[in-house]
């Protein structure tokens, strides 16, 4: 039907609308998109889900934008269907994906927080095809791309939010929300250097080192839950370790 997917987004950015309506719509989306995106794929046939030329435009204007604007539960679903059209379309069809996220990830309070945990999300999912992806020179004119866009802001942001952790340790909210940006990051930086060290990177080395050494020295009580298996610090120190992968030497 056409325009359903975009009378569809209208219903996700409702405020008026009710909040189930609201998420079960959202998941509908994601759901048109895995299945409609990729026209030529053949797992996909027979679904009967078709998006016009003019609706892929509409959605790919609008749909960072929604996903800034929503509620977490709702942003997750945007977050991945953003991440599923950049599986096909991103850069080359999609060339205003990566400004239009960047422009996002400067945070001003603990409301833009949430913005920011979302376009990470999303950044991450993007790029951590980069990992599984076997090498190429498309592969690495891709990853060229991104960093030329990224990994400046990145490290910006990184720095910026592991400055602001000693100022918000009595904000356990705050607290926990930069833990979950820096989370991210540290995903985005395995994925962005998995092929091989960039030389930004290389030449940023100490503020990286730096800033992953606070992660794993910091130690707050406000942050300890005795019902949880693991503590803080161990958790820091997992999440800083890169995953088992097939990387070859």
């Amino acid at each position: 039907m056409p325009e359903h997917s975009i009378n569809v987004i209208r219903l996700i950015a409702s405020n008026e609308t009710d909040p189930a309506a609201r998420q079960a719509a959202a998941v509908h989306f994601k759901n048109i998109i895995k299945h409609g995106w990729p026209a030529d794929s053949d797992s996909d046939r027979g679904t009967g889900i078709v998006i016009s030329q003019a609706d892929r435009l509409a959605i790919k204007s609008h749909i960072v934008q929604l996903m800034c604007t929503v509620p977490h539960a709702i942003q997750l679903q945007c977050s991945e269907a953003v991440a599923l059209i950049a599986a096909h379309d991103f850069p080359q069809a999609w060339d205003h994906l990566l400004p239009d996220l960047i422009v996002q990830l400067q945070p001003q309070d603990a409301q833009d927080l949430s913005i920011v945990q979302g376009v990470l999300l999303t950044c991450n999912s993007i790029f951590k095809r980069f990992r599984y992806t076997q090498r190429s020179d498309a592969l690495y004119q891709v990853i060229l791309y991104v960093l030329n866009k990224f990994q400046q802001p990145l490290l910006t942001l990184f720095q910026t939010m592991a400055q602001g952790i000693d100022a918000a340790s009595a904000d356990v909210g705050h607290l926990k929300a930069r833990f979950a940006c820096m989370n991210s990051m540290m995903k985005i930086y395995y994925s962005l250097i998995y092929q091989d060290l960039p030389e930004y990177f290389e030449d940023h080395m100490p503020e990286w080192m730096g800033g992953f050494a606070k992660l794993l020295e910091y130690a707050n009580p406000a942050l300890v839950d005795e019902d949880e298996e693991i503590g803080h610090e161990e958790f820091l120190m997992h999440m800083s370790s890169p995953p088992v992968s097939p990387k070859a030497p």
